[in-house]
This record gives structure tokens, C-alpha cells and sequence, in this order.
């Protein structure tokens, strides 16, 4: 995985907090089985959880099941913080091109 694929922020969470979620068993990566509830996984702010998040490998979950984001944002409370989110925005505008 490319360094330009990597979220700009991630938390970390126990899988335990991961795997409450309902389609968590049926979408997560084999990747995954292998680690106990203890072990950390890192959600992104592109919504995937990755195992290590320098290198952004293995992916563990994907982030694309149904109700995923909002399980993210109302049970696990996550939000990049405000400070980021303006930081990352206006470094987006100063590149970007138009026509």
C-alpha cells in the first residue's frame, strides 16, 4: 500500500469495540481472526481499520458495510478532531486545480 492510500487520521481502538458491530464477522479481513480482542486495530478517517497504521497493512476491515459509519460516529464517538479536519481541508483547497 502507498502512503498516498493512508487515512490523514486514525484512532485506535480495541478489536473488541471493532467487533460489536454487527456486520463485523461477515466483512472483516482473514486478517483479523488472528489478533484477540486486546489487540489494537486503527479506524481511519477513510473509515477502514488497518492493523498498523504507518504502513496501513494488513487491512482488517474495510469500512464499506452498511451502517458502518454511523456505528463508527454514534458508538465508538469517533470524529477527526476540528484542529485536523480545518488543517487538512485548506492544505486540500491550496492544490487543488480548476479547469
Amino acid at each position: 500500500m502507498s502512503a498516498a492510500a493512508l487515512p490523514g487520521y486514525c484512532k485506535a481502538f480495541p478489536l473488541a469495540e471493532f467487533r460489536r458491530f454487527p456486520g463485523w464477522a461477515a466483512a472483516a479481513a482473514p486478517a483479523q481472526a488472528g489478533l484477540g480482542d486486546d489487540d489494537l486495530g486503527y479506524l481511519g478517517d477513510d473509515f477502514a481499520v488497518r492493523a498498523d497504521p504507518v504502513t496501513g497493512e494488513p487491512l482488517l476491515f474495510g469500512g464499506d458495510a452498511a451502517g458502518w459509519r454511523e456505528f463508527c460516529t454514534a458508538e465508538l464517538g469517533f470524529a477527526v478532531p476540528a484542529d485536523l479536519a480545518d488543517t487538512a481541508d485548506s492544505e486540500n483547497q491550496g492544490g487543488q486545480r480548476n479547469g
